[in-house]
């Protein structure tokens, strides 16, 4: 018999809120069984969704390329130049 998890369970497994996977269900995005009054859904078919969701190698290639780099800020950088009011620190003696 194959295991059966319920709707935390699978929140739990997945790293997402519980609500989003019952909108996975509704959607009909992930497989899952009324047992008893409550929603389960079967092993087999939480692999088949983290199947379909999982990104290839190549697809990770793209998305590393999208990134843009860090900007350097340097001395010229206008927040550099802010000038605060009120009360100021002097370390000059």
């Amino acid at each position: 018999m194959e295991n059966l998890l319920n709707v935390k369970q699978v929140a739990f497994i997945l790293k997402v809120h519980p609500l989003t996977i019952r909108r996975y269900i509704k959607e009909g995005k992930l497989k899952a069984i009324r047992v008893g009054g409550n929603v389960r859904i079967k092993e087999s078919s939480l692999t088949d969704f983290n199947k379909d969701f999982s990104a290839s190698p190549s697809q990770k290639q793209i998305i590393k390329s999208k990134l843009h780099p860090a900007k350097i800020f340097s001395l010229d950088d206008p927040l550099f130049r802010l000038k605060g009011r009120g009360a100021s620190l002097n370390l000059s003696s």
